[in-house]
């Protein structure tokens, strides 16, 4: 897979280079690390050329799939299958045509956002079935520095609106099909016509920064101030808080500042590791994601029992239990298979559960010599 470093070029020229690709091959898929690009340089590449634009629409980073529209229409003059659908005129089966148009679309969708399958077998599986009328797609891995990354992401919710305005505008102009519904902290209002253009409801997590109360910086804080000024704010201010920590041969290192959450729609750790590193499907067992960091990765965060329990009470799923709240939610239970990372929740008063045992035990050391004077 061919890579193109998005730091160390203008938007303009890194549309260029990909534009050339697009000549070259007619079907261009763009994968790498959130905030690599993709879906910024992409609708930036959209012009009377391209006829088709798909993306993953999982929560990890998300490949794009450009189609030249003279393939397009090639596509869609092919026949992939009858599909036998279940519905039956007298005795018999009602079929319809399937073009190998429409299942490039179903695989985007099946083996990336449903099966959560990966970058590599959406590429292999396209691959196979555009072969079969002359074409195999490029695919270029969009990628970064570290610092440029978590620049991007941190502030990716300032133009949101405006990207997606510019695809909406670009389909109609130059007739180009999408599936796109919205991008990190704007949606489309009407997905129907595709117009209109507005922030996330209140009900949605965005991912963003405006997930965010505020943002602390750690360059000069400890583990244990950390910890600390999470503890305090969790028995001031009820809000979750939480940052990461990347565990190495060398010892272990914060990684990100320390990110207060709302009263409502926090997601401290999906969100953190979405800006602060990055993460990608990578199926393997139970785990779906992986990180793009090398070493063990440890979210931290506070347990705030009204968001815990108002979270419990809202899901019609869980029965009604006098049991006290548990501190490690299933939530983080899972996370830490699906993520391969470890996860960490202190409470208020400075209890302290983990996915690991040992670094539970270690956080309560490090806990009880905090002085909260």
């Amino acid at each position: 897979m061919d890579t193109l470093d998005t730091s160390k070029h203008t938007k303009e020229e890194s549309v260029r280079l990909l534009s050339k690709e697009l000549e070259k091959d007619p079907i261009l898929i763009l994968t790498g690390p959130q905030g690599g690009g993709k879906t910024t340089l992409a609708i930036k590449m959209l012009s009377g050329d391209v006829g088709a634009y798909f993306e993953g629409r999982a929560r990890s980073a998300q490949p794009v799939v450009l189609i030249r529209k003279d393939f397009v229409e090639k596509m869609k003059g092919e026949l992939y299958e009858k599909r036998k659908l279940p519905i039956f005129e007298g005795d018999e089966p009602v079929y319809v045509d399937v073009s190998v148009y429409d299942q490039v679309k179903l695989l985007v969708e099946n083996i990336f956002d449903v099966m959560e399958l990966g970058e590599p077998e959406l590429i292999k599986q396209i691959s196979l079935l555009t072969k079969r009328i002359g074409a195999v797609p490029k695919a270029i891995e969009l990628v970064a520095s570290d610092d440029e990354l978590v620049k991007r992401r941190l502030s990716r919710h300032l133009d949101a609106k405006e990207r997606l305005s510019s695809l909406l505008e670009k389909e109609k102009k130059y007739g180009i099909e999408s599936n796109l519904l919205g991008i990190q902290g704007a949606r489309v209002t009407d997905i129907i016509n595709r117009e209109g253009v507005a922030d996330y409801d209140e009900d949605q997590i965005s991912r963003t920064v405006k997930d965010f109360d505020r943002i602390i910086p750690t360059k000069d804080m400890s583990l244990a101030d950390c910890l600390g000024k999470m503890i305090e704010i969790s028995a001031n201010e009820n809000k979750e808080s939480g940052f990461l920590i990347l565990h190495t041969d060398d010892g272990e290192n914060i990684i990100s500042d320390l990110v207060v959450g709302k009263h409502t729609n926090s997601l401290i750790g999906v969100t953190l590791l979405e800006i602060y590193v990055g993460f990608r499907q990578n199926r393997a067992l139970y785990r779906a994601y992986k990180h793009a960091k090398e070493g063990q990765l440890e979210v931290i965060h506070s347990y705030t029992p009204t968001l815990q329990e108002q979270e419990i009470l809202a899901n019609p799923w869980i029965p009604p239990s006098a049991e006290p709240t548990a501190i490690m939610s299933t939530a983080d239970a899972a996370a830490a298979e699906r993520f391969d990372i470890m996860v960490s929740v202190v409470e208020a008063d400075g209890k302290v559960e983990s996915s690991s045992k040992k670094r539970k035990s270690q956080l309560e050391e490090i806990i009880s010599g905090i002085d909260f004077t």
